[in-house]
């Protein structure tokens, strides 16, 4: 959904369809029902996020063409996005004539991303595994965060904070992670797996590791052997 904002581009428009500059820039005029480059510029911020676009609600404003900047009529005008540029936040918007005339410019645009994501109800510490009780869903702009955050409340529930959480704070998607399966110092098994043998061990786990993560661990022996996680066992292929 994509809400409209009332940032005025009528004398960058009269630019250029008409002649008649100077005036266009000094003498109000009537409020036009949409902004034919204002619109322009909406539809190329839909093509450009593809399901943000339908998913998220979406503002985009258009900003204003420097008043000392003088252009030939144009008979049709196009957006592009500037080599470089990006669609989301603050940025630029560039406005190619392609015919009657032959020029480009650029104008200043913000480009806001709002969705519904679950923010903490509660200040949570790192380590705490989330609760469904910890969190509700507020409307955020997502173009203000430095981070990518969690979206999809089911994502959260069972997961484990790397890092603590105000009140009133959404979730970002690198403070949090599936909790270990095994802490460092838990007894594991060890699989080792080579072409024609199989050899069955036991081993002390040195770090913390979720199921599917690569595990480093010290055998019954002092040797320190690496491999992947599953169901406390660590599978070793040569």
């Amino acid at each position: 959904m994509i809400a409209r904002t009332s940032r005025p581009l009528a004398p960058f428009v009269l630019l250029l369809v008409m002649a008649a500059a100077a005036a266009a820039w000094l003498m109000p005029g009537p409020v036009l029902a949409s902004d034919p480059v204002e619109e322009a510029v909406k539809r190329l911020v839909e093509r450009e996020l593809g399901a943000d676009a339908t998913q998220h609600r979406i503002s985009v404003s258009v900003g204003q063409l420097d008043p000392r900047v003088r252009l030939t009529p144009c008979e049709r005008a196009e957006p592009f996005v500037p080599p470089g540029s990006r669609l989301w936040g603050r940025g630029q918007v560039g406005i190619r004539c392609t015919s009657g005339a032959s020029w480009m410019v650029r104008l200043p645009v913000n480009v806001q991303v709002f969705a519904s994501v679950p923010v903490a109800v509660q200040p949570l510490s790192a380590g705490a595994v989330i609760a469904a009780t910890d969190f509700r869903l507020e409307e955020a702009e997502l173009t203000r965060e430095q981070a990518p955050l969690v979206s999809d409340p089911a994502t959260l529930v069972g997961r484990q904070l790397t890092r603590p959480v105000a009140a009133g704070h959404a979730f970002r998607v690198d403070s949090v992670r599936v909790p270990p399966s095994v802490n460092a110092g838990d007894p594991v098994q060890i699989l080792v797996t080579g072409q024609g043998f199989t050899l069955a061990g036991s081993g002390v786990a040195l770090a913390p590791a979720s199921e599917g993560q690569v595990l480093r661990a010290r055998t019954d022996t002092g040797r320190v052997v690496a491999g992947t996680l599953r169901d406390r066992t660590i599978e070793v292929r040569l």
